[in-house]
């Protein structure tokens, strides 16, 4: 009997006429990519609407899949039907932000469970809620640092700012330009160690989270370099207020 994997979609390209490549973040298996033939054929049991980002699939794996090649899947379902983040445009935006966040920075093969299902268990939350998810985005970030190895160190004090290079609260402001002022220092001591419920009820105004979502960008730039090139956010300024 073939073993079912449990995965989250993170990016799929057109190859050809009819095909996807497909990197596919797994429970089991951590990352894997696929090629999915025929995906834009009509009669396909593979349907291209499968492989959108961030979709929760089940899937079983075909043959050995070496992690240096492109392997295949078969038996291909939705784990999850989204009920509102596709037709939410915010919420779709948080999904492009999110997607293209995960993308940037998951980029080892080893397997990862508690990741993952911070992951699935992030955007299960964000498609049920129907207010109150602004600060969505502040919270998978920060929370994904802690995932990444490099979670801020909890030790704010009142005037203190925050120090990006060192990923910690530091009462004298450093030499280079990478760093929360003490005011935004202290809405990000608020953040740390916040569930979910709790950072999306922190009452902040439209620029107090833009300039906490632009500085986490760079915190996360300076301790991951594949972020370098990165976008979306600024996308996602503009419709979260």
């Amino acid at each position: 009997m073939d073993d079912t994997i449990q995965g989250i979609v993170l990016q799929s390209i057109r190859y050809g006429d009819t095909s996807l490549i497909v990197k596919v973040f797994t429970r089991s298996l951590g990352l894997r990519s696929y090629m999915v033939k025929g995906a834009f054929n009509h009669n396909s049991k593979s349907r291209v609407a499968l492989f959108q980002n961030l979709h929760l699939i089940n899937y079983v794996e075909v043959g050995k899949t070496n992690r240096s090649s492109l392997g295949y899947m078969k038996d291909v379902q939705l784990a999850t039907v989204y009920q509102s983040i596709p037709f939410v445009m915010n919420k779709s935006a948080i999904l492009m932000y999110v997607s293209e966040l995960l993308s940037k920075t998951i980029t080892e093969q080893e397997q990862n469970e508690p990741l993952y299902d911070f992951i699935e268990r992030s955007m299960l939350w964000l498609d049920l809620v129907h207010q109150d998810y602004a600060n969505f985005p502040l919270f998978f970030t920060l929370e994904l640092t802690r995932h990444l190895g490099f979670y801020p160190k909890a030790n704010h004090e009142a005037g203190y700012c925050f120090d990006m290079m060192e990923g910690s609260f530091a009462h004298d402001y450093p030499l280079h330009p990478y760093y929360f002022d003490a005011e935004d220092a202290q809405l990000l001591s608020k953040l740390l160690n916040a569930g979910i419920d709790e950072t999306c009820h922190l009452p902040l105004n439209v620029n107090q989270r833009r300039a906490l979502l632009d500085g986490l960008i760079v915190f996360m730039r300076l301790h991951a370099p594949v972020m370098n090139d990165f976008h979306s956010h600024e996308v996602l300024k503009t419709v979260l207020e």
